[in-house]
């Protein structure tokens, strides 16, 4: 999905929004009001705020998905794809806590299916490529092949949301990177052959 200047923009305000006064604060009137804009002038650039908040998505679902493919189309060994993997999106994260904040909205997105379906579509995504990620791994002898890749995948995945759950209910105040290191020790033992 391609966006104009304007949009990022508003995505970005949008996140810092969401990051300084929490996602139900997120809506056109402050939004305009942070960016010095008119609701018109907003609505010019997305229908209303379940637009914005797909596009916020969307956007960061590409960024991380560049990321990932590169790690992926390297020539490291299975297990340290899943490491670089890990770390690049605990960076990531870290740095957009405000994304936490709306992927972790689930209640919020309740009455709305376009924002479910997004989040569904995006987690299904990542567990495929862990699924293959870890296949490969397997086929390489380098990840035990005596638990299912997709067993692996949810435990694996689970760890990752628990996480940044905790950052997110620690106010962002832990050290992400490190918990992501430690977690990256224990699934690295749990998975290695």
């Amino acid at each position: 999905m391609d966006f104009t200047e304007r949009q990022i923009e508003i995505i970005d305000a949008s996140k810092d929004l969401i990051g300084r006064k929490g996602i139900q604060n997120l809506t056109i009137k402050n939004l305009a009001e942070k960016m010095s804009f008119s609701e018109p002038a907003l609505y010019r650039h997305f229908k209303d705020k379940t637009e914005i908040l797909k596009s916020l998505l969307l956007f960061h679902r590409e960024i991380i998905k560049s990321g990932i493919f590169k790690i992926l189309n390297s020539d490291q060994s299975s297990l340290e794809k899943f490491q670089e993997i890990l770390k690049f999106k605990f960076d990531h994260i870290k740095k957009n806590p405000a994304i936490v904040m709306v992927i972790f909205s689930e209640n919020s997105f309740q009455y709305s299916s376009v924002l479910s379906s997004i989040v569904s579509k995006i987690m299904k995504q990542r567990s495929k490529k862990i699924i293959e990620l870890l296949k490969e791994g397997q086929k390489n002898n380098e990840i035990r092949d005596d638990i299912d890749p997709e067993q692996l995948a949810t435990i694996i995945m689970g760890g990752i949301r628990k996480t940044i759950l905790n950052w997110k209910l620690e106010g962002f105040k832990s050290d992400l990177n490190l918990e992501g290191e430690k977690l990256w020790i224990t699934i690295e033992k749990l998975i290695k052959k």
